[in-house]
């Protein structure tokens, strides 16, 4: 079965707040506790911050491992899946701040040593274009490349490399300009940032990720944690089972930028809170792109309905995790809820609590 991303799934399940005031750590396990178990979920995990990176609330019920009576942990790493997006580019525009790159670059540009044999088509195709979705890239690469990466032989920038070479000799999939919701657009930037990577002394977009965008020792990491919750599917006979650190257990490995890292609920939310007070390269990411008519900026989706006052989000899985993260401005604080399987309920279950815990912990409930 192709273990594709799942796309941003910004629908919210509007269910009014029930909290109108921060919640006791007792009273916010308890609500975790009633969510997780009326969702069918394994684990659930949620933390919210402020604009200071302060981690006003974090708690987590369930089990790492279903069957296995060992009790989910506040620091356990969590899959994130398509929410790796924002902080590919993020890292791009932290490289444009020192010189590295630049906004408006092109695809030849961005890939100079593939220029000669890219169809004309993309020559105008900016890094703006593949991070809001909007550069022509197919959804995703084909079946076989699913199905067949995991065991190649070839590092995972030379298949970037190899994947970005074959989409680009060809015209675009779809009409340059028009949204879809784009991995293989995501893997095409990892190969621009390969070769940045490749020209400041790193091997890929991985170590550039980890060396220059998050701080040493506090869990960052590309694939299933390899300690802690597994990401659970459907057995053969039915219910969920862990599947474990292993290949099988994530998408392939060269489709990171576009969403394979994991992280602690508190590393992942005092990262995110810098979102709160953008800088210039933070507010060019949260800006709808190409136009404010647009409900997609760079790696966030605009979420124009939520009853917190206006809001970013932008949730992923890899079909064995789902992980939800709503900013919300006005609010003064980032939500992130995550669990260890991936349901359509459990989309549900998670933009509702989103919402609860932004009503419960954000600015207006503190007046």
């Amino acid at each position: 079965m192709l273990k594709c991303l799942v796309s941003f799934l910004f629908a919210l399940a509007l269910v009014m707040p029930a909290w109108s005031e921060s919640m006791s750590p007792e009273d916010l396990t308890a609500k975790l506790e009633t969510v997780r178990d009326k969702a069918g979920l394994v684990a659930l995990g949620a933390v919210v911050a402020d604009a200071d990176g302060q981690i006003l609330a974090l708690a987590v019920t369930g089990d790492r491992v279903r069957g296995k009576g060992d009790a989910a942990q506040p620091d356990d790493a969590w899959h994130i899946g398509s929410n790796t997006k924002m902080l590919t580019a993020l890292l791009y525009g932290r490289l444009v701040e020192r010189g590295e790159a630049r906004w408006g670059a092109t695809l030849p540009e961005l890939l100079p040593d593939l220029a000669d044999e890219m169809d004309a088509a993309w020559s105008d195709i900016t890094i703006e274009d593949l991070l809001a979705h909007r550069s022509g890239m197919a959804a995703n690469p084909g079946v076989t490349w699913f199905l067949t990466s995991r065991a190649s032989s070839n590092t995972v920038e030379a298949q970037r490399t190899s994947l970005a070479r074959a989409a680009l000799a060809k015209p675009p999939k779809t009409e340059p300009g028009s949204f879809t919701y784009s991995n293989y657009g995501y893997m095409v930037a990892g190969a621009a940032l390969d070769r940045i990577a490749e020209r400041m002394g790193h091997q890929n977009y991985e170590s550039l990720f980890l060396a220059e965008l998050v701080p040493s020792g506090e869990g960052w990491g590309f694939g299933p944690p390899p300690e802690g919750i597994e990401g659970h599917r459907k057995g053969l006979f039915g219910g969920l089972k862990g599947q474990g650190a292993g290949l099988d257990a994530d998408n392939p490995p060269a489709l990171a930028p576009a969403g394979t890292l994991h992280v602690p609920l508190e590393a992942h939310a005092r990262l995110l809170s810098r979102f709160l007070t953008p800088d210039e390269t933070v507010a060019k990411l949260l800006m709808p792109y190409p136009d404010e008519a647009s409900d997609y900026a760079l790696g966030w989706g605009v979420v124009s309905d939520s009853p917190s006052g206006a809001a970013l989000g932008h949730s992923g899985s890899n079909t064995m995790w789902l992980s939800t993260v709503r900013l919300y401005p006005d609010a003064g604080v980032v939500v992130i809820v995550n669990t260890n399987s991936f349901s359509e309920k459990g989309v549900q279950a998670l933009n509702g609590l989103a919402e609860d815990l932004a009503a419960a912990y954000g600015a207006a409930s503190q007046d």
